[in-house]
């Protein structure tokens, strides 16, 4: 066989050669028989399901402010000559404690003078009311001579038209009435003129008694005394400083009237409201501080006049009991309040995460999940309340997992 011979039949023998060969391991590849598929169940947790009335309780957060303070004034000027032992800031006093007091000289000097006036004049009008008196009597004696001389007139006239008195009786007779009648009214004039020097005199003490209550007023406004049991703020006079009336002496805050200040949201607020009358709710408040927890009691004593714009919230101010003096509270401390929510009817409280877009939760049936619509109640920390398609002891599950869905099956942990 030539070369070329040889050059072209043995490629086509190589591959019928691989031909054969790979029809041979087709035919004797051995056969696997496909084994059943297995569904594996999700490892859940679940919460079981009770229903029934529930009253939560609001875990708010709020400042502690004071519920009554006064700007402390001098209400007269003078010379500051004493302070009481604890006027400094955040020294406490007691109802009635002294302040600050301020040199009385001047006004106990004008109270006295005018004292002393009110007591001149107070003689003065004795002695015009006395005077008053003579003459009332002197006008009744008067009196008494005009009646007799008329009568001594009439007598007189009588006689006349029998020719036994002369025109000259009769004339002196006209004469002595007319001047006692003259004599009654001067007695009359002067006695109406002493009564008007007593209006006067009495008009004249009237003014001396009120510029003398001024002077008492101001004479007891020397000691500036606390008005109430308080804690002391912004102290700004000390001995020797010299005040005049009105300048700022100090702040006091009532150590018995501290509120909690807290914002409620519209949701909470609503809530709150259409349960009833929201004043008067009993409260919780706790301060932390320094590792240790103070609790005191309160109640809801009012609503704020103006809702916050910007957050919608609404102030409501919780006055506490039992604070006085001896307590450590101060305004500007942060608290934690614990108030009762509204009572809900028929609702289950579960875990946030149980539920799922709002409106639906899965309750385990068997081994599969089966999907419920419910309505979302409330929120309660971390928790929500819901009422629905949801029956008591059923199991609600609360893992979370992308592929959950009806029909699923799972295995509670």
């Amino acid at each position: 066989m030539s070369w070329q011979v040889r050059k072209a039949v043995v490629p086509g023998i190589v591959v019928l050669a691989a031909l054969a060969g790979a029809v041979y391991l087709l035919r004797t590849k051995p056969v696997v028989a496909p084994m059943d598929k297995v569904e594996q169940p999700w490892l859940v947790t679940a919460a079981k399901v009770g229903l029934g009335d529930i009253q939560p309780r609001l875990q708010l957060y709020g400042e502690i402010v004071a519920g009554r303070e006064v700007e402390l004034r001098a209400l007269v000027a003078g010379e500051v000559v004493a302070v009481a032992d604890k006027f400094v800031d955040g020294g406490s006093l007691r109802q009635g404690d002294m302040i600050v007091a301020i040199d009385d000289f001047d006004y106990r000097a004008r109270y006295d003078e005018l004292l002393a006036q009110v007591r001149e004049a107070t003689a003065r009008l004795e002695e015009i009311k006395a005077r008053k008196k003579s003459y009332a009597a002197a006008l009744r004696r008067d009196l008494e001579m005009v009646k007799l001389h008329e009568r001594d007139v009439e007598r007189m006239r009588a006689l006349s038209g029998r020719g036994t008195v002369s025109d000259k009786k009769m004339d002196d007779a006209h004469m002595a009435l007319t001047q006692q009648q003259k004599t009654a009214e001067m007695r009359q004039s002067d006695l109406a003129a002493e009564a008007a020097h007593i209006r006067q005199q009495e008009a004249v003490i009237n003014r001396l008694n009120v510029g003398l209550r001024r002077a008492k007023r101001d004479l007891q406004r020397v000691r500036l005394t606390a008005p109430f049991d308080g804690f002391l703020a912004d102290v700004q006079a000390q001995v020797g400083k010299r005040l005049s009336a009105n300048d700022r002496v100090a702040r006091l805050i009532d150590a018995g009237r501290l509120e909690a200040r807290v914002t409620l949201s519209d949701r909470q607020y609503g809530r709150l409201v259409s349960d009833g009358a929201l004043t008067g709710r009993p409260v919780k408040i706790t301060w932390q501080v320094g590792g240790h927890g103070f609790t005191y009691a309160g109640r809801l004593d009012r609503i704020g006049a103006r809702i916050d714009s910007a957050s919608g919230g609404v102030q409501v101010f919780i006055r506490l009991a039992g604070v006085d003096l001896s307590k450590p509270l101060r305004p500007g401390a942060f608290v934690t309040v614990t108030m009762p929510d509204r009572t809900f009817r028929g609702v289950a409280q579960l875990p946030e995460s149980a539920l799922y877009d709002s409106n639906t939760v899965y309750v385990v049936q068997g081994e599969r999940l089966e999907k419920r619509a419910v309505e979302l109640v409330a929120r309660v920390g971390n928790d929500v309340l819901l009422r629905g398609e949801i029956q008591n002891g059923e199991q609600v599950i609360t893992t979370r997992f992308a592929e959950i869905g009806p029909g699923q099956k799972v295995e509670i942990r």
